[in-house]
C-alpha cells in the first residue's frame, strides 16, 4: 500500500505544481512540451494502476469479511433453531407439570416423605 501513499497526500499535487512551474519557467523544452506531456502520461498510466491494484485487494479483504460474517450468521441461526427447540420442550414439559398438577394429578405423583427427625 506504499505506493498508494503519496498520491493520496495534498504534498504530491504541490510537488506537481512545483515541477511543472519548473520545467515551464526554466524553459527545460519548447511551447509543445512533448517530454513533459510524455511523463505525465506514464504517470497517470501507473498511477492509474496502482489504484486498480489497490481497489483489487480492498474488495478481497471485503469479500473475506464478508465471507467470515456470513459463517457467523449461519452458526447464529444454528444456534437459534436449538434455542427454540429447547423451549419448546420446556414449554411441553411446564404444561404437562401444570395439567398434573390442576387435574388431580398431584394423587399420582407425590414428594418423598419427609424423613427428618422429630
Amino acid at each position: 500500500m506504499a505506493s498508494g501513499l503519496l498520491p493520496g497526500l495534498d504534498v504530491f499535487v504541490y510537488l506537481h505544481v512545483i515541477w511543472f512551474s519548473c520545467w515551464i519557467g526554466f524553459g527545460v523544452e519548447n511551447y509543445p512540451y512533448g517530454l513533459m506531456t510524455m511523463i505525465a502520461s506514464l504517470e497517470a498510466i501507473f498511477l492509474s494502476t496502482f489504484v486498480m491494484i489497490s481497489q483489487d485487494r480492498a474488495g478481497a479483504q471485503r469479500q473475506v469479511i464478508a465471507d467470515q460474517q456470513w459463517t457467523t450468521v449461519q452458526e447464529e441461526g444454528k444456534q437459534n433453531k436449538e434455542l427454540l427447540d429447547l423451549s419448546r420442550q420446556i414449554l411441553s414439559l411446564t404444561e404437562e407439570v401444570r395439567s398434573l398438577a390442576g387435574s388431580g394429578g398431584a394423587a399420582k405423583w407425590s414428594p418423598a416423605p419427609d424423613k427428618r427427625p422429630e
